[in-house]
């Protein structure tokens, strides 16, 4: 039961797997149950986000609502294209994997249905990046690093 809490806390924008992971460790729970429960949490709420920002961006897109801004995005992104494609599944992991606040999945969601990733690569770089901080947030946890 208490690593349900951890992996709902994990989901929940404002603690994410940064601020879950150490709340289980002062639970005195299992680490590597605390860190497959908050890298669980964290990653399964990375598709339905993608999804939600997509259809917030396209009713903005229906509404005119910042039109200048999302036709800009539109235009670098058409422009570089196959770099960006290429760079996009690596920078989600990067983006994900270094544990900084407003680095996690819900942010790196946002940016995959910003740059029209396809849904199983933002999912394969939240989970990858949400492993990587998950094993840093872990160590500095148990001040190793």
């Amino acid at each position: 039961m208490e690593y349900l809490r951890i992996l709902i806390l994990s989901m929940i924008p404002v603690t994410e797997l940064r601020g879950a992971i150490p709340i289980g460790i002062a639970m005195d729970l299992n680490p590597i149950g605390v860190y497959i429960a908050s890298v669980l949490g964290s990653t399964l709420v990375s598709v339905p986000l993608v999804l939600t920002y997509r259809h917030i961006v396209q009713f903005m897109r229906d509404k005119k609502i910042l039109t200048k801004l999302l036709n800009k995005i539109d235009q670098k992104i058409e422009n570089s294209m196959k770099k960006m494609k290429a760079a996009s599944f690596l920078g989600i992991i990067l983006f994900v994997g270094i544990p900084l606040p407003t680095t996690g999945t819900w942010t790196a969601s946002a940016i995959a249905s910003i740059l029209r990733m396809r849904i199983v690569e933002a999912f394969a770089g939240v989970f990858i990046g949400n492993c990587i901080a998950g094993i840093i947030v872990l160590l500095i946890s148990y001040h190793i690093i």
